[in-house]
């Protein structure tokens, strides 16, 4: 090719080039699209990986198991209750505490108990020991006690005053006299309630045939005497406190029995 041919080629492009890039966008108003396209035809278009994002776990990681060494997770630490101790087999007195510390007043008045009195246990065949014993002659309102176990009894008996007949006669000067008279029966009732609820009452107890100290003493036959109520409370624990009332005695006791086999187990 000769020179003058090349000139001519190159001259060629140059015009292209000037109208393509200069004169078109003039006429257009359009600015020139100088970016490089994304996609080509006929080419595939690379896509891009992310890069993962490296933690301090990661690290970790890969550095214990480069080095062969297993990862130790150590667990939260958990609290174990510490066991309460079951009944060594020592009584215990329960004393009395104020009224007020349950909102509650004894009533002199006895409400009646439809139970009946017994002589003898349900289990004989497991002798009963005194868990608790209640020992006055006043009216009050005891302190709680924990109740374990499953089966237990109140056994109880109260030392009355005699029944007295007391009368009066009015004056005879004015012609038949007047008279009257007043007998004073002794009672006693124990009210049996639950502690955590002081406004639920478990059982109101009164002896069965009431309180007649002249016909005990006519012979054994006649005095019934320790009267026995029955609870079966399941294997929940309980607690209760005594409201006690008691009307003309000398003196009460009150034991808290339960079975032999209970000890070292409850």
């Amino acid at each position: 090719m000769e020179k003058r041919d090349v000139i001519m080629v190159v001259l060629g492009l140059a015009i292209v080039l000037v109208v393509a890039f200069v004169v078109k966008p003039m006429v257009t108003g359009k600015p020139v699209d100088m970016s490089i396209p994304v996609a080509i035809p006929g080419i595939a278009t690379p896509t891009s990986t992310p890069t993962p994002v490296v933690t301090i776990d990661d690290a970790y990681e890969r550095y214990m198991a480069a080095q062969n060494m297993p990862r130790v997770t150590t667990a939260a630490p958990t609290s174990t209750p510490t066991p309460k101790p079951s009944w060594s087999g020592q009584s215990q007195g329960i004393g009395f505490v104020d009224p007020a510390r349950y909102n509650q007043t004894p009533v002199p008045t006895p409400i009646a108990h439809t139970g009946v009195a017994s002589q003898t246990s349900e289990f004989e065949s497991n002798p009963m020991v005194t868990y608790a014993t209640i020992e006055g002659k006043d009216p009050g309102s005891t302190q709680p006690i924990s109740m374990p176990f499953p089966y237990w009894e109140l056994r109880y008996t109260v030392n009355p005053y005699d029944t007295t007949f007391t009368g009066t006669t009015g004056n005879k000067a004015a012609g038949v006299a007047d008279s009257f008279g007043t007998e004073v029966f002794p009672s006693f009732s124990i009210q049996v309630i639950d502690a955590d609820q002081p406004n639920r009452t478990i059982r109101t107890i009164t002896p069965p045939g009431g309180l007649d100290a002249k016909l005990w003493a006519k012979g054994k036959e006649y005095d019934p005497r320790p009267w026995v109520e029955k609870f079966y409370e399941g294997v929940e624990n309980h607690n209760y406190y005594f409201i006690i009332t008691p009307h003309m005695v000398h003196s009460y006791r009150i034991d808290v029995m339960v079975p032999q086999r209970y000890i070292g187990k409850y």
